[in-house]
């Protein structure tokens, strides 16, 4: 289990009681997604401006395997899921205010979508650039 810093602490702690169906596995599976997307965004951003070619090497559609993101998700289980640590979020969150709580679920929806929409506009924002130097 990965020491966090209090904010991912609180995005665990939002996540895990956003929904009471399957709390873990939404948990997991949202920060799985989330992290997907930035780890995108990083192999984009190398391959567009390196010698490094990384896009085309792993992600080209013959080569992309569904099972790069499933094992990505046993890590992110490995990594950040501890009953106990999770326990102690909820003592350490638990007496938010309302007005407290509504921020927390500001920051942590804006932190959620604007991973993802950062890697649409880092897409664009790239394929503009390029075109401006031809």
């Amino acid at each position: 289990m990965l020491p966090l810093c209090k904010f991912y602490r609180y995005l665990i702690y939002r996540l895990y009681h956003f929904r009471n169906d399957t709390p873990i596995f939404n948990t997991i599976a949202t920060l799985t997604i989330v992290h997907w997307f930035q780890l995108l965004n990083i192999f984009y951003v190398v391959d567009e401006f390196t010698s490094y070619k990384i896009w085309n090497s792993i992600f080209s559609p013959s080569k992309f395997n569904p099972m790069i993101v499933i094992l990505f998700g046993i890590l992110n289980f490995i990594l950040l899921y501890n009953k106990k640590k999770w326990k102690s979020y909820d003592e350490e969150f638990k007496n938010e205010s309302p007005k407290e709580r509504k921020r927390g679920l500001i920051i942590v929806l804006s932190y959620l979508i604007g991973t993802i929409i950062l890697s649409f506009v880092l897409v664009i924002a790239i394929g503009e650039y390029k075109a401006s130097l031809k």
